[in-house]
């Protein structure tokens, strides 16, 4: 699940950081599917004399980054390390359940709606991947903290995509879609070989059964289905396929194009009366503007999200109007925990191995809430600048 970006701008800084504070093992696959270490990337880390690398390059290296061919073999070499901390990037989630210490996935965080500091290589460890909304029980003079320190970014936010995502009619004329029906979106989520966290995905099912079966969803609710896709798709990904699919099935309308500038998925986030996820970063867009939303995933979503499961009743209520929507108190509260306590970047200059350490073995920590939503930048101040 590391690709030579992925390596280069979020694994290599965090090597380098943790190799100045703790002894360091790297336990990683050879190259497969644009993934795993090699000759390059062990180039870009020749310097680092006191890190220990174990390539696995036998016939079964390629299992490691779903189910591993011997399991058993990585928990016996990592138990003989006796880690006191493993971070993991794999969509193996089961293996490192056996490991000793604590184990943390490194995960993308979640930028959009807002605006951070270095959004590419933004991430957080947790514990349990693909949990939407995750956020454990506050105090109330933590929570009050957190609604205090979202509370200046949000009405900038807002403003911001109030202006840049337009009104919903001009939005919906630009795409071609008719504004006499609710509008559901199904952003698409990344559908290339290198992505292996799709194996999580309940049924397996592609992108287009995905479209299939909420088309028909939608069809019978009176619902009008936006599709939208991944961007990674559009650039590494033959998509004539799926797009001619889309395209025959008649219903369903597909936005491919940013809309007045913003990406066609926030633009009909921000006007849209529903979402269909899966494990997509986009339910916190969708949360940032109220939007109700199912959810088809093996991972739980926070109540407080109000996601669906019933794909019929969902779209039952959306076409009534009745479809239940986040809890914007606890949207917002949640926005303000992950920027100010788990979102970091690791090619941040301030970052020090002891901080990578403490936020993996600290998972809360109040006294980074500061710095953490120091990272997000007022809309209205950038504009301006520009």
């Amino acid at each position: 699940m590391v690709t030579p970006w992925w390596f280069e701008q979020v694994i290599e800084p965090l090597i380098r950081r943790v190799a100045d504070v703790a002894e360091v093992h790297v336990l990683a696959p050879a190259p497969w599917c644009n993934t795993g270490l090699g000759a390059p990337e062990l180039e870009r880390v020749a310097d680092l004399a006191n890190v220990r690398w174990a390539i696995v390059d036998d016939a079964g290296h390629p299992s490691l980054r779903t189910v591993p061919s011997d399991p058993q073999g990585l928990i016996d070499y990592v138990r003989g390390l006796a880690p006191d901390l493993t971070l993991c990037r794999s969509a193996d989630f089961e293996t490192p359940r056996h490991f000793p210490g604590q184990v943390r996935y490194i995960m993308e965080a979640v930028t959009t709606p807002f605006q951070p500091v270095s959004p590419a290589n933004t991430v957080h460890f947790t514990e349990e991947p693909f949990v939407n909304g995750a956020m454990p029980v506050l105090s109330e003079a933590d929570a009050a903290r957190l609604d205090a320190l979202i509370a200046p970014f949000w009405p900038d936010m807002e403003a911001h995509w109030q202006a840049a995502a337009r009104d919903r009619d001009s939005v919906y004329r630009a795409i071609g879609i008719p504004g006499d029906r609710p509008v559901v979106v199904l952003p698409l989520e990344y559908e290339h070989a290198e992505n292996f966290f799709l194996q999580h995905r309940p049924d397996r099912l592609s992108n287009q059964a995905l479209v299939a079966q909420a088309a028909a969803a939608a069809e019978a609710a009176g619902v009008t289905l936006a599709v939208t896709d991944h961007p990674l798709n559009t650039l590494h990904v033959d998509r004539d396929a799926l797009y001619d699919f889309i395209f025959d099935l008649g219903g369903p309308i597909l936005a491919d194009q940013p809309v007045f500038g913003v990406s066609a998925t926030t633009a009909l986030l921000r006007h849209g009366d529903g979402v269909l996820l899966n494990d997509s970063k986009s339910f916190a867009v969708a949360a940032a503007f109220g939007v109700p939303m199912f959810r088809q995933s093996r991972f739980p979503s926070a109540a407080w999200l109000h996601a669906e499961t019933d794909l019929a009743a969902y779209f039952a209520a959306v076409r009534a109007g009745k479809a239940q929507r986040p809890d914007m108190d606890a949207v917002r509260r949640w926005f303000a925990y992950h920027n100010a306590n788990e979102a970091f970047y690791p090619t941040d200059p301030l970052l020090t191995g002891a901080m990578v350490i403490e936020r993996a073995l600290n998972p809360v920590d109040p006294a980074r809430w500061e710095a953490g939503v120091a990272r997000l930048q007022r809309y209205a101040a950038l504009e301006t600048v520009a």
